[in-house]
């Protein structure tokens, strides 16, 4: 029987997406089980940790040098690990980008923690993950280290599929899910009503909501021009400002990551628009709470792909600038693959177009997430049902 889980993967407090990704877990595995875990989360931030997840049995495990630790390349995770009934690997970490760079990538550290964990006696499992990009010899060989030390791999997308496939994982090993932040618990009507009140809008009418990510293109397509900042951020404000004179609607300019809100307010400040502009951050706000915004707007176009699904989890509309595959791939699964663009071809009349068609379109869109939202839902919850088998001492049954 299953006492401890040690969850692996970013816990910072900093991006509001991982903060719903453990909710969301941890709700998830409780619930399958039919009783409260105890949850070991490496972190760089103890106080994060124990104040959001004040519902759930929560243990800290201080990440910072001084405890000599590197992130996750340290004693104290080595430790939570080996002493953990089960590791579980969550979020879109393992990636081959600056490798050997222990406080950006996790995947050179992770090919070292999970075999320690086996070795130790304990369960190794991959929770709904992203993965992939991989392009190195490297890489390869550590995230096949990473599989095969793994009981069981659920993966969120086919495009995660793909890369497992590319370095030799064997097809009957992984399941393709669901992100596990679409079954992120929420607050209730009430809290919305008083969150909307505070920041000024009316959410019994229309708004629009807008989400950017300082990575621009840089993840996109290795082969495109990495584009400045100051013309990404002038096509977008272009853009939303020639939207804006035709859907005198409020605006909501929302940052679910620290590191976008300096980029979210150099946008606001080139917005030249009649109706109110509101900025919002999950500085201010939880991951609970942004998720209650979300779910009361007209439509959130959005690259953050975390903002998406805890927009679309609600069954609000959604529309999307991919700046990673991982973002399309959410699309198709949600049958709304016309509702994501890319960069390319970037352009003020492209974006323009792109949005106000997607504006048109929020019905149909939200009548297409009611439909598949529920079952992605559904499929996020395998990865759950895998701990459960785990914790009846079952084998996990042959896949076709």
């Amino acid at each position: 029987m299953l006492e401890t889980v040690c969850l692996l993967g970013s816990a910072a407090g900093r991006n509001a997406g991982d903060a719903a990704l453990l909710s969301g877990i941890m709700a998830a595995i409780d619930q399958r089980l039919g009783r409260p875990l105890l949850y070991r989360i490496p972190t760089l931030f103890p106080s994060f940790v124990r104040t959001s997840y004040r519902k759930n049995r929560v243990e800290a495990v201080g990440v910072m040098p001084w405890t000599g630790s590197l992130k996750l390349m340290g004693i104290p995770t080595y430790r939570a690990v080996t002493r953990s009934d089960l590791s579980l690997v969550f979020d879109a970490v393992l990636f081959d980008r600056s490798l050997y760079n222990p406080m950006f990538n996790f995947l050179s550290s992770l090919a070292w923690l999970l075999p320690a964990a086996k070795k130790a006696g304990r369960h190794v499992g991959l929770y709904n993950c992203g993965v992939g990009p991989i392009t190195t010899p490297a890489g390869a060989r550590m995230l096949k280290k990473v599989c095969d030390a793994c009981d069981f791999m659920t993966v969120r997308d086919e495009g995660s599929a793909d890369v497992l496939r590319e370095v030799g994982v064997a097809e009957e090993r992984f399941t393709v899910t669901a992100d596990a932040a679409l079954n992120a618990p929420g607050i209730p009507d009430d809290e919305i009503e008083k969150l909307f009140a505070s920041i000024g809008l009316n959410p019994s009418r229309e708004i629009l909501a807008l989400n950017i990510n300082k990575y621009l293109n840089t993840w996109s397509d290795q082969r495109q021009r990495k584009m400045a900042t100051d013309e990404f951020l002038d096509v977008m404000a272009e853009a939303i400002n020639r939207l804006a004179a035709e859907i005198a609607v409020p605006l909501l300019l929302i940052s679910t990551y620290h590191g976008d809100i300096p980029l979210t307010e150099a946008l606001r400040r080139r917005l030249r628009v009649v109706q109110p502009v509101v900025m919002i951050d999950n500085k201010q706000f939880d991951h609970y709470q942004i998720k209650g915004l979300l779910s009361r707007v007209s439509l959130l176009f959005a690259m953050r792909l975390h903002a998406m699904i805890l927009a679309s989890a609600s069954g609000t509309p959604i529309a999307g600038l991919a700046y990673q595959p991982k973002v399309r791939h959410y699309f198709e699964h949600a049958g709304i693959a016309d509702a994501c663009t890319d960069f390319e071809n970037f352009s003020v009349d492209r974006l323009f177009g792109f949005m106000k068609r997607c504006w048109q379109d929020r019905e149909a869109i939200r009548r297409t997430l009611a439909v598949q939202v529920p079952i992605m839902q559904r499929r996020a919850m395998v990865a759950a049902d895998e701990v459960a088998r785990l914790d009846a001492g079952l084998k996990a049954p042959a896949r076709e």
